[in-house]
């Protein structure tokens, strides 16, 4: 009971920090592609580096999963993007999450990720 009572009164103090607002659905796509998981992250690395003022970085996850971080090529260096690939049989699933910062079309910027892909 006491620390439900020090929880309420820093909450009330301002001292606790509402948590970040979460992800809208509206800014998760999702791809299928018949590349491997490799294959489909340096696609869609290639795709991000050219673009002006991007960055794209592609890493392993586990043993048959990629991923490939957009970010802003400023000094901030803020992440536009994530795509996950995930191998399905002899095809990969690809999801990109396009966050809050591209501020055009979403839906654009990752189809423009997946261009050729």
């Amino acid at each position: 009971m006491r620390l439900f009572a020090l929880f309420l009164a820093f909450g009330a103090a301002g001292c606790v920090q509402p948590p970040e607002r979460p992800v809208d659905r509206e800014e998760r796509f999702a791809f299928r592609t018949a590349r491997t998981p490799y294959a489909a992250a340096i696609c869609i690395g290639r795709n991000a580096k050219g673009r002006s003022g991007v960055t794209a970085e592609e890493r392993l996850l586990g043993e048959t999963s990629m991923e490939v971080v957009v970010r802003s090529g400023s000094r901030s260096g803020d992440t536009l993007a994530v795509a996950q690939v995930i191998r399905d049989g002899s095809f990969s699933n690809v999801s990109i999450l396009v966050t809050k910062l591209v501020r055009a079309d979403g839906d654009g910027f990752a189809r423009a990720l997946m261009a050729g892909c």
